[in-house]
């Protein structure tokens, strides 16, 4: 039978980690890498694993990597630590370890409970490639929202991570602000700038359209004033990656 790493990200998550290590204490191997914590989640980790880095978070890719290169079995499996591994997808996971498999990663559903409640709408039911062999998989580099790309055959397993992400707004809030600064080092990293003819595009009509998308084509009216809340968001999101790419533009002269 195969052995399987499962490696987490932390930063002061003692709130939900300790759900998530429960949901994989049946893995051979538990990596935590964290961000130099500063509340209880280090103590609880250690009730589970003894592999336990810290490392200061420069790029969730690299962040990943660290982890992954730590891994003594040859699948792993990556978690974020408001994430929980379903008893149905435990024995699908398990079944693929004993078994074996012609696949050398594998998608994941992984929808979202936001402010208490699951979604299914607002484009927040995901299949991330999140399972894959270590050898085969790669991460693209980027700072946030990385993707891990594998060199060989891809499946999709049939059950799920549910992310329990978002407990209130402040929480989205805050992570929003940290990802639109990496969104905007990876725009400006890709030689994206910012001038008086396409201030309109970045900062009136793509925030515009990311609305239309989450909240009508993606149906995220069906979420009630949760679905209105990530549409308008989210759209926001863009347009403070866009804000910071200016800012950022403004200082470099």
């Amino acid at each position: 039978m195969d052995k399987l790493s499962v490696v987490i990200l932390t930063k002061n998550e003692e709130a939900q980690i300790r759900k998530c290590l429960e949901s994989i204490k049946w893995a051979d191997e538990i990596i935590i890498v964290d961000d130099f914590s500063t509340d209880r989640t280090l103590q609880i980790c250690r009730e589970y694993t003894d592999k336990i880095f810290q490392k200061k978070l420069e790029g969730f890719s690299a962040q990943r990597e660290f982890g992954a290169f730590q891994a003594g079995g040859p699948w792993v499996l990556h978690l974020d630590a408001d994430e929980v591994v379903t008893p149905a997808l435990q024995e699908e996971i398990k079944e693929i370890l004993e078994k074996g498999t012609d696949c050398d990663g594998f998608l994941i559903y992984r929808p979202t409970v936001y402010l208490g409640r699951l979604m299914r709408y607002c484009g927040w039911r995901a299949r991330p490639l999140l399972l894959f062999r270590k050898n085969k998989g790669r991460y693209d580099g980027r700072l946030v929202h990385e993707r891990i790309s594998v060199d060989g055959k891809i499946g999709c397993l049939r059950n799920e991570i549910i992310h329990k992400g978002y407990k209130n707004l402040s929480e989205h809030f805050a992570k929003m602000d940290l990802y639109t600064t990496y969104d905007a080092e990876e725009l400006w990293r890709k030689g994206k700038r910012l001038n008086i003819f396409n201030y309109p595009v970045y900062f009136i009509l793509k925030p515009s359209f990311i609305f239309f998308r989450r909240y009508i084509i993606q149906r995220g009216f069906k979420e009630g004033l949760r679905g209105l809340f990530i549409s308008v968001i989210t759209a926001f999101i863009v347009f403070m990656n866009y804000a910071k790419l200016w800012e950022k533009q403004k200082n470099a002269h």
